[in-house]
């Protein structure tokens, strides 16, 4: 087995008792032959960092600062250039990125980059684009939530970078949707645009729908509308129609994940959650609008409401929910952790105070556990989104550290050499050194 994977397998699989019982010799033959996997045996119980973007060229002395994780970005558009046809350049350039990470002795994260889809999806296939309910055709991503042709093309670049490359060099696989690569709908340029009025979307029967995603209830309803078909629209019809629409974008993350343990990948799966989303409140207000614009708050359109989503994904072992939003400054005090107390908060029905003062990262991690997941990491939420200050990875690291999260990953790692406040890798290096 690739010391990746296993590393990732055996997680609180009973791996270190065993080893306890491994004679000196088979111990050091263990080190001698992965060393990757044996430096990272424990890691079920210790914190892993890493960096996102990270530049092959700094792997081996970001790893001798103790940082193990390497972020690997594959491009679906630039490896399958026409359909059929994969580019032998870009591979070797993905290969040579990769193989260095390895010699470094790095875990490898990877983005297998099926939101970057190619052009010649779009223009073969218009399915492949998302339409919403003013004809608006959206390509910052593939509609992976009702296309099962998107899918199948999806499937088919997959199986040929494991072929290529092989998933078994990756210690984790990052899942997402959105045109970030997130657990959402893509955001395009409308702040109340419903991505569910392509032909499959609306089609009462199956047809071009991949399988597991269910009918409209109420094809032909837009949101904002009071009536349809002559007779009002009432609100537990628009609750109906909304958690359709949640449904089908939580069934795509599910597709994701049971495809690759279809090819036999056991590494971690990590489901990346962008922000705080909404919160029941808010949705609420937006079906008592009909989802109208007055409504106010796009991030329902964009489906991210993970107090009901997180506990659609059907899998446990080995799947990580990633709060991508460490240090993104919200919360007061900014940037708060979480508590032991958050436990009795029942995120269905949250206390105005979660709302007003818990940071994003802290309300994800409440969601995550309430729906039974043990394993959580995070990520910073980068510059663009809350400017680095001198101690931020102490305020990371205490978020990391107080919600139970197994480790987090920097974003970005040019922040580490490029004067980003905060952000050195002597910064990282001595706040990782508190975690050896």
């Amino acid at each position: 087995m690739n010391p990746a994977r296993r590393q990732a397998a055996g997680t609180g699989s009973g791996a270190a008792p065993y080893r306890r019982h491994l004679s000196v010799l088979a111990a050091a033959l263990l080190v001698a032959a992965c060393a990757p996997a044996a430096g990272e045996r424990d890691e079920g119980r210790s914190h892993v960092f890493g960096t996102l973007q990270t530049m092959p060229e700094k792997a081996r002395l970001e790893r001798s600062k103790g940082i193990r994780v390497a972020h690997l970005q594959i491009f679906w558009d630039r490896y399958e250039t026409r359909e059929g046809h994969f580019s032998s350049r870009y591979l070797d350039s993905v290969r040579g990125s990769m193989e260095r990470l390895q010699r470094a002795g790095s875990l490898i994260e990877v983005s297998l980059g099926l939101h970057h889809a190619p052009g010649w999806l779009f223009d073969e296939y218009p399915e492949a684009a998302y339409v919403d309910q003013d004809g608006n055709r959206l390509t910052d991503a593939p509609n992976m939530v009702f296309s099962q042709t998107v899918r199948e093309k999806a499937q088919r670049y997959v199986e040929r970078v494991d072929r290529e490359i092989g998933l078994d060099n990756f210690w984790a696989i990052r899942v997402g949707v959105s045109g970030t690569g997130e657990f959402g709908y893509p955001s395009g340029d409308g702040d109340n645009s419903y991505w569910a009025f392509d032909a499959n979307a609306q089609s009462p029967d199956r047809a071009g729908r991949p399988p597991g995603t269910p009918a409209n209830p109420s094809p032909g309803w837009k949101p904002g509308q009071r009536d349809y078909r002559g007779r009002e629209f009432t609100e537990a019809q628009v609750s109906t129609w909304y958690d359709w629409y949640l449904l089908a974008l939580s069934n795509a993350v599910n597709w994701q994940i049971e495809y690759y343990r279809s090819l036999r990948y056991s590494g971690f799966l990590k489901v990346l959650v962008a922000g705080s989303g909404y919160y029941p409140r808010d949705y609420k207000r937006a079906v008592q609008r009909h989802l109208d614009e007055s409504a106010g708050n796009r991030l329902v359109a964009l489906g991210v409401g993970f107090f009901r989503t997180l506990g659609e994904i059907r899998h446990r072992h080995n799947v990580q929910i990633v709060p991508t939003s460490l240090v993104d400054g919200t919360g007061k005090p900014r940037n708060n952790g979480c508590s032991p107390e958050d436990r009795h908060v029942n995120v269905l029905a949250p206390p105005h105070r979660v709302h007003d003062e818990w940071s994003s990262m802290r309300w994800v991690t409440r969601i995550a556990r309430q729906h039974g997941f043990t394993l959580l990491s995070g990520e910073s939420a980068g510059t663009r989104v809350s400017p680095y200050y001198p101690g931020v990875m102490s305020a990371a690291a205490r978020q990391m550290d107080t919600c139970g999260l197994r480790g987090l990953m920097w974003a970005f790692d040019n922040n580490l050499y490029d004067g980003t406040p905060g952000s050195s890798l002597a910064d990282y290096s001595a706040m990782i050194s508190g975690y050896d």
